[in-house]
């Protein structure tokens, strides 16, 4: 039996109507900014595919709850894992077994800190090592501020996988993204703490236990 030490992380940002070709903008539930973004999730799930498929004790983790109330209870995991499967997993079918959803996630620290406990709560012990994939302009902010808020001292590696084009407009408020974590680093206070509340429609509960904090 394959002892699994390596969380493969794919954040969500958005959430697939389940049914329509992924690649276009249409069947995606998106905000005014995120229009002609879609595509680019589509790398950042394929990324995932293959950074756990280079390792067998990888185990890939779509992160990202029900965040848009047009779409319903559908979360942004689900779309995630389902997209990969619409594409068959880029040929790299073995890693089905091995990709999980974590539903629980309103934004990107709890990307991470619901992936370790998802992890956990199947493998029964921490990672040992982590790496995520997504929008290079988020490497500070997830690998910098959200590692340090968290004390994770093992190899953390990040992905960029691409960039949106209006990256000028989208490092602005990222700027003012980092500075909301910086004043609140678990994002339990502040304008974090209200986005969450706004994208948390279904007032949804995780099962994991958020005082566990023996990774450290």
């Amino acid at each position: 039996m394959t002892e699994f030490k390596h969380l493969v992380l794919v954040p969500g940002h958005a959430v697939w109507n389940l049914r329509e070709d992924p690649a276009l903008d249409s069947s995606w539930y998106l905000k005014p900014y995120q229009n002609n973004e879609p595509k680019y999730f589509l790398e950042h799930i394929k990324a995932g595919v293959e950074a756990a498929a280079q390792d067998p004790e990888a185990i890939l983790v779509f992160s990202g709850g029900a965040t848009d109330p047009e779409a319903g209870p559908i979360t942004e995991a689900l779309g995630y894992w389902l997209i990969a499967d619409w594409y068959e997993w880029w040929g790299h079918g073995e890693v089905r077994a091995r990709a999980v959803l974590e539903e629980f996630a309103l934004d990107s620290f709890l990307n991470v800190l619901c992936g370790l406990y998802r992890f956990q709560e199947l493998q029964g012990e921490w990672p040992s090592k982590i790496t995520v994939c997504g929008w290079g302009f988020k490497r500070h902010r997830i690998a910098d501020l959200h590692r340090k808020a968290l004390g994770w001292t093992k190899p953390f590696h990040y992905v960029e996988v691409n960039d949106p084009p209006n990256l000028a407009e989208v490092r602005q408020r990222e700027a003012a993204t980092c500075r909301e974590f910086e004043a609140s680093p678990w994002g339990e206070e502040g304008p974090i703490a209200e986005k969450r509340k706004m994208r948390d429609y279904y007032v949804r509960v995780p099962g994991y236990d958020m005082s566990d904090q023996s990774w450290r």
